[in-house]
């Protein structure tokens, strides 16, 4: 592949990746006029997002069969166009029961997408022998903020949902044949037959082993966005609006992070730089726990997100370096499982805070960045 055709392959998957990241953004930005529109209250609305997160695995576990099928361009093109089309929907909806459904559809959508994307991105570094998963996994990231920002933008203007939402669809899905052309033909995707059809139980250990490392990944990203301001609102005594930072700063760092994540892998390797980053991680999460200030625990958050970055991206890429499995069934154990450790692990803090307080809680997230650390002696092999 020369120079020219990698730069454009790699826009096309760019462009793909901040998709379902401007999506979610905007709808989870909007829920609170969302939530007017249909006059749901707190349970509905958890109702609904429990739809978006049901649906979007099950497009992940349906993704693998699908590219198969029809290849990952035409399923990564085909599911973009799915939440771009019932994403503007859902401000159109009176109902409760129209909005799950509506969420559902934009949940699976996302799902299906992340599937397809994340086999472009692994086969473009096989065909390409460049690493470039951390920068696709910070357009998502940056998708995702955008989403957030243009929906607080529209909200302090208060402009309604649907022009919102519209024209985030109309203005992505203009680029969208133009990327659709950058993004590697289907039969240069796919591996052999027998290959793409493997079952997950066919999938080497150390396919899994980075699925369960994920897991703890995405587990650990979750209880910073739903546990991190009610700990330095309620146990460190911060304001309200220091307490609202520590996800924007969290975010930010792990950003940054992936925008030189490639380059720190290529220069200093995956096992010095996963071992580095999740050591980090637990020096941020310690300060987070034990330190009485709230500007120590943002400067502990913001830590976390710095040490965290690289290793999604870095599981995504190592795991489908293993031979003979195919890039889908790949990213797809390695979604399916992070996606599981996001939606099912941090409510189940709240719990334990109930019983033992919030900090002894997250004491067990503490222990996840220490397991993250042990579990990168996996890296150590050097990839294929």
């Amino acid at each position: 592949m020369n120079a020219a055709t990698y730069v454009r392959a790699r826009r096309a998957c760019a462009f793909f990746f901040a998709g379902p990241g401007l999506a979610y953004g905007a709808f989870t930005a909007r829920m609170p006029a969302l939530k007017a529109q249909v006059g749901a209250n707190d349970a509905h609305i958890g109702l609904i997002l429990l739809c978006f997160g049901i649906s979007g695995l099950a497009g992940l576990l349906l993704a693998p069969w699908l590219v198969s099928k029809v290849g990952s361009r035409v399923l990564l093109c085909a599911a973009t166009l799915c939440y771009l089309i019932f994403l503007p929907l859902c401000a159109l909806t009176a109902t409760v029961q129209g909005l799950a459904a509506l969420g559902a559809l934009v949940g699976l959508g996302v799902g299906l997408a992340d599937v397809a994307m994340n086999t472009q991105g692994i086969q473009l570094e096989h065909r390409a022998g460049r690493r470039c998963m951390s920068l696709l996994h910070a357009c998502y990231s940056l998708g995702g903020l955008l989403g957030s920002l243009g929906g607080a933008v529209f909200a302090a203007l208060q402009l309604g949902v649907w022009p919102n939402l519209a024209s985030l669809a109309v203005l992505y899905g203009l680029g969208l044949p133009l990327a659709a052309r950058g993004l590697a033909p289907d039969s240069l995707v796919q591996r052999p037959d027998s290959a793409a059809r493997q079952g997950a139980l066919a999938l080497p250990l150390f396919v899994w082993c980075c699925g369960i490392m994920a897991l703890a990944c995405y587990a650990v990203e979750g209880s910073v966005a739903e546990w991190g301001s009610l700990l330095l609102y309620t146990a460190k005594g911060a304001s309200e609006q220091t307490a609202a930072l520590v996800f924007g700063i969290f975010s930010t760092a792990m950003l940054c992070c992936r925008f030189c994540g490639d380059a720190l892998r290529a220069r200093l390797g995956d096992f010095p730089l996963g071992l580095a980053g999740a050591l980090l991680a637990c020096v941020g999460m310690s300060c987070v726990i034990f330190a009485p200030w709230p500007g120590l625990c943002l400067c502990g958050y913001a830590a976390m997100g710095l040490g965290l970055g690289p290793l999604v991206p870095m599981l995504f890429s190592r795991a489908g370096d293993c031979p003979g499995v195919a890039p889908s069934a790949a990213s797809a154990v390695i979604s399916v499982m992070g996606y599981s450790g996001a939606l099912f692990f941090p409510p189940s803090l709240g719990g334990l805070a109930l019983h033992y307080g919030l900090e002894h809680a997250l004491l067990l997230i503490l222990g996840l960045c220490v397991f993250i650390a042990s579990g990168t002696w996996l890296l150590r092999a050097k990839a294929r």
